[in-house]
């Protein structure tokens, strides 16, 4: 998909068209839908993972659309309802559903579309020597599932509350207002902290000197730093603001109660450190 300049959108979390952002995200089941997800709970997750590009590129979610390839129609109703509560929780409308039969494995793609504020929208490229890094909304609930998933933690053992989290992450949906008019870029953290980072980085051609993670509290007995680096689908974001707007980008943040933290440097180089090392691009990648 090209924008209106004719250029990729490879710099993009989300594209842009005229007065809108555009970011479609697709999953099959057997892939994504975690196991102890309804799938409802998935429908729901798939909606706000496509919303999260909108947001980080300084979007307001205003629509989704989606299409559903069903086993059965209870796996249809479940994600219609789940589509439905991501669609109130977002304060978006749904523009149109479209229906299939999968034989195996069910799968969903939803498109999100957000409206800029004044026409304009953050990319992954922008980021110079000087900047702040800032993490928007909190990290470590994809580490938990993951942990979970290799049975390394037993599932009885987590409150239900801090389950639910890896359904609805800390997702800060108002950050699109400082971002639009702060940021110098942004990422999302879809496919793990870190290779949040390098997306920054390798757009913007700059090193990341990551000085600190900022962690759900209530996760501190199940997670660490090391960890917590590469936790993906948490949908917190990565934005960096220079020096000069610093104070009226976290004064926007405190007054619309947007959890954000100061969390490192932009600097000449190349790459992503943390407490001084260099640290390995890895994350969710085909």
């Amino acid at each position: 998909m090209k924008n209106s300049k004719n250029e990729w959108c490879k710099d993009y979390d989300a594209c842009p068209l005229e007065d809108f952002l555009i970011n479609i995200d697709g999953y099959a089941s057997s892939r994504s839908k975690l196991p102890w997800m309804t799938y409802e709970d998935w429908a729901f997750k798939a909606a706000l993972a496509s919303t999260s590009d909108v947001i980080v590129s300084g979007g307001k979610p205003i629509a989704l659309s989606y299409s559903v390839g069903a086993t059965d129609e209870n796996v249809l109703e479940s994600v219609s309802l789940g589509i439905g509560k991501a669609s109130e929780f977002l304060k978006s409308i749904v523009l149109k559903g479209d229906t299939n039969r999968s034989m195996n494995d069910p799968w969903i793609d939803v498109v999100s579309i957000g409206k800029m504020i004044n026409r304009k929208f953050v990319k992954r490229s922008g980021a110079k020597k000087g900047d702040y890094l800032i993490q928007i909304g909190y990290l470590g609930y994809g580490s938990l599932s993951q942990k979970l998933l290799e049975e390394k933690i037993n599932i009885n053992d987590i409150d239900k509350k801090l389950l639910d989290k890896t359904i609805l992450p800390d997702l800060q949906i108002n950050a699109y207002i400082p971002i639009s008019k702060y940021a110098t870029s942004s990422s999302d953290n879809s496919d793990g902290w870190i290779s949040t980072l390098y997306n920054i980085s390798l757009s913007s051609n700059v090193k990341i000197l990551l000085e600190a993670i900022e962690m759900d509290p209530i996760l501190r007995n199940y997670i660490n730093e090391e960890e917590a680096l590469y936790s993906w689908e948490d949908y917190n974001f990565a934005v960096t603001v220079n020096e000069k707007n610093l104070d009226e980008f976290l004064e926007e943040c405190k007054k619309l109660n947007i959890r954000c933290f100061i969390v490192g440097k932009i600097d000449y180089g190349l790459g992503v450190y943390y407490k001084n090392k260099k640290i390995e691009n890895r994350g969710w990648s085909w």
